[in-house]
């Protein structure tokens, strides 16, 4: 099985991280959130972890996203 993306924002827990097929749509999920809350001065910070399945989730993610000083979401490696 390959990995999936479990994208986890705020102060979610790690369990209660949702899960996409591909990077681009958890990037995509977090900036259409990220962008909302920024309409209200509020940030949100996130993260996305790799693994094959939720069971295996660690907590270190992979990925860490925040949104940049125009509104793209800027993906940077843990």
């Amino acid at each position: 099985m390959s990995a999936r993306y479990f994208l986890r924002m705020g102060s979610d827990d790690l369990d209660q991280a949702r899960r996409y097929r591909t990077r681009a749509d958890a990037v995509a999920a977090y900036g259409y959130a990220a962008r909302e809350l920024a309409q209200y001065g509020q940030d949100l910070d996130a993260s996305v972890h790799l693994a094959p399945s939720r069971a295996e989730l660690v907590e270190y993610p992979d990925l860490v996203l925040s949104l940049g000083p125009r509104g793209g979401v800027r993906v940077e490696r843990a």
